[in-house]
């Protein structure tokens, strides 16, 4: 009896987990938009419009951010509110991992690969190739981020790039396999 409670239980909470981000989520972008959108159009409004307008919302500031001026604008503010300590402290914890899942500078591209480090295979991305900006270091390092299982989390290294093997793998597909200890083939 208990091993079946705990069977569903663990085959349901994927999709349940799931079901309450994107519930929040939605719920969050029409309560946010809904009511303005509500007050321009009047009776010709219909739930679910402030999910819409959202995401034409979150298109168009894409859209905007990637035009010189307000690229300028926007790194204004940004040493403003970098001079906040709190604020600054959050934000560029945010910043660093949003833009770890982005292209990495200089047209560098993440790249899944295997290391061995005191006698144990790991696996990690690549997330820096290039060190020219540190003079004392030497040119031929890449930093490996080796992330741990079942939390966010890792550590960076710098080796020899003669000890990184590349792994033929997306980034995503790793970090699947590591989010679960390597236990099982994620769900596609």
């Amino acid at each position: 009896m208990k091993t079946m409670i705990k069977r569903g239980l663990i085959a349901i909470a994927p999709l349940a987990l799931t079901i309450g981000i994107l519930y929040w989520l939605f719920s969050f972008m029409e309560e946010l938009v809904g009511p303005p959108m509500k007050t321009l159009l009047g009776k010709y409004y219909v739930p679910g419009m402030g999910i819409v307008g959202a995401i034409i919302i979150l298109f168009i500031i894409g859209s905007i951010l990637n035009t010189w001026l307000i690229s300028h604008v926007t790194h204004f503010f940004e040493r403003v509110f970098k001079k906040i300590p709190l604020f600054n402290s959050l934000y560029k914890m945010v910043k660093n991992v949003t833009h770890f899942f982005q292209s990495s500078p200089e047209g560098e591209n993440q790249q899944v690969v295997e290391v061995s480090i005191a006698g144990q295979t790991l696996v990690g991305f690549i997330t820096r190739e290039n060190f020219s900006e540190f003079p004392a270091m030497e040119t031929d390092r890449v930093a490996v981020f080796l992330p741990m299982s079942y939390q966010i989390g890792g550590y960076t290294v710098l080796l020899p790039r003669s000890e990184v093997k590349p792994l033929d793998m997306s980034i995503e597909e790793a970090l699947q396999y590591s989010l679960i200890a390597w236990a099982r083939k994620p769900e596609d």
